[in-house]
């Protein structure tokens, strides 16, 4: 019997991190909340943000913080994707805009996780849970019963559930206890930190891998176009990091003996909520993949904070496609998201009704009593 959880915004929102719509007014918050060291870099970031924003949006300066990230990177994505330039941007431009613009998210969901300072409870107890689960591996390794989708980008949870591995006693003649399983090929940042192994390799091993897949990418994720490698670092306090630094793809500089070559220079992988999603990264199309595996074995589906949003609709595909008619589903909402609480027009813009329509005819049951509510439930022993 397999569990997949399904995590949207309201879960990582439970715990401090801003919604889609607030990025954009953290963004120009951000320059006033680093240390003199990166507040030059920020200012000039946010500056090329603003420029691009008002001189080929042409978006006022009233409406800019409150702007879509659709309306925003849809331009933007379709020009590189044409091979085009759009205004005065030519596409490698584009490329590089984009990347910084990345970079600046990154940054204000971070720092508004950290401003908010709400409660990780909730992240720290479906942490334990996770890991309990996944641990069911070690006795029977055919025993696959969990995993986890996210269509998030924050890693509250990944470095939660690997704070929590490294805690763990190492058994004796082995290196490591478990791993973070991305399902997907990773390297380490950091050369020698021996904590980042793939998930298949920890099963080979005898140990257990907890399984995260991040559908539209990840904050501690950087990637280098010429291997298509992708780097991994998990953290236990993160200032920005490689968001501030230079890294390149150490591989390639081994193998093509080009040292600090723009080439080979790592970037950030970030999918953007757009109608234009570019999901034929390799990395990523092995993470998709991987999804619909898990889907397709699964007789329970879990989803959490999720809204089932109409921009999802790659993702409302693989759903159609691959969960199974007899599968349980479970969506655990807020009271907001219930559509009896409208009347007229208003209730079918609920969250509520759209999984009751797009789930008809399944087994389903709405829970409108919140994330904290149903983690408080798991059972930890």
């Amino acid at each position: 019997m397999k569990t997949v959880y399904i995590l949207g915004a309201g879960f990582s929102m439970d715990a401090g991190a801003p919604s889609q719509a607030a990025i954009i007014h953290e963004i120009f918050n951000l320059a006033d909340s680093y240390p003199t060291k990166f507040r030059q870099t920020i200012i000039g970031w946010v500056s090329e943000f603003k420029t691009f924003l008002q001189d080929a949006l042409f978006v006022s300066e009233d409406d800019s913080s409150w702007y879509a990230l659709e309306d925003i990177y849809t331009p933007i994505d379709k020009a590189i994707s044409d091979g085009s330039s759009f205004r005065g941007y030519p596409t490698n431009e584009l490329i590089e805009l984009r990347d910084t613009f990345n970079k600046l998210i990154i940054l204000a969901v971070r720092n508004c996780i950290k401003k908010n300072k709400k409660s990780k409870a909730n992240i720290e107890r479906f942490s334990k849970y996770l890991i309990k689960r996944s641990k069911e591996r070690l006795k029977n390794i055919k025993n696959d019963s969990i995993s986890v989708i996210t269509t998030n980008w924050d890693i509250m949870l990944d470095n939660t559930v690997n704070n929590l591995i490294q805690k763990e006693k190492i058994p004796k003649g082995q290196d490591f206890s478990g791993v973070v399983d991305y399902c997907c090929y990773i390297s380490s940042l950091e050369e020698k930190d021996d904590r980042i192994k793939p998930g298949l390799f920890a099963l080979g091993r005898g140990r257990y891998n907890t399984k995260i897949l991040k559908l539209h990418g990840s904050l501690n994720w950087l990637q280098c176009p010429k291997c298509q490698r992708l780097y991994v670092k998990f953290y236990k306090s993160w200032n920005g990091g490689y968001v501030f630094d230079k890294k390149y793809c150490r591989h390639c500089e081994r193998n093509f003996k080009r040292k600090n070559d723009e080439s080979n220079k790592l970037r950030t992988n970030l999918t953007m909520p757009t109608f234009l999603k570019d999901l034929n990264n390799v990395q990523n199309k092995l993470i998709w993949q991987n999804a619909a595996i898990e889907l397709s074995e699964a007789s329970k589906i879990v989803f959490i904070g999720y809204s089932l949003p109409q921009a999802d609709f790659e993702f409302k595909q693989l759903l159609s496609k691959m969960i199974r008619k007899d599968a349980e589903i479970e969506a655990i909402l807020i009271e907001n998201d219930n559509p009896a609480k409208y009347t007229g027009n208003s209730q079918y813009q609920t969250a509520g009704y759209r999984f009751s329509n797009f789930f008809s005819g399944r087994l389903l049951k709405l829970d409108y009593s919140g994330v904290a509510e149903y983690v408080k439930q798991l059972k930890l022993r």
